[in-house]
């Protein structure tokens, strides 16, 4: 391995060890499902953000938790965020025109 390779790989682990997202979920969350429009601008847009930024982060920290993306080719589709909590109902969260940063601590703080 180079040397330049091994510190693109520090970048990358630091990178998601730090920053928004870079946290553990509550125990008894089993499952996050993100779905989002693959089309239109407008409300989607804090969604695609969290997307590409907060939920690698979310997932590296979190190992044992399911997390399952859907992108709707409708664009009326309107973005939304289920948490499955174990043993009990799922909490459905419409995150439309809400920032990336909002949506991860929406997640973080969500209780059944």
């Amino acid at each position: 391995m180079s040397l330049r390779s091994l510190k693109s790989t520090r970048d990358i682990i630091a990178n998601l060890t730090t920053g928004v997202g870079a946290q553990k979920l509550a125990f008894n969350v089993s499952k996050v499902s993100l779905t989002i429009p693959i089309k239109g601008k407008h409300e989607g847009m804090g969604a695609k953000h969290f997307l590409h930024e907060s939920l690698p982060r979310l997932q590296y920290n979190n190992p044992s938790v399911v997390f399952e993306v859907a992108k709707n080719v409708d664009p009326k589709t309107k973005p939304e965020l289920t948490i499955h909590f174990n043993e009990q109902s799922p909490k459905i969260l419409a995150i439309p025109s809400l920032h990336s940063d909002v949506i991860c601590d929406m997640l973080l703080r969500a209780t059944p």
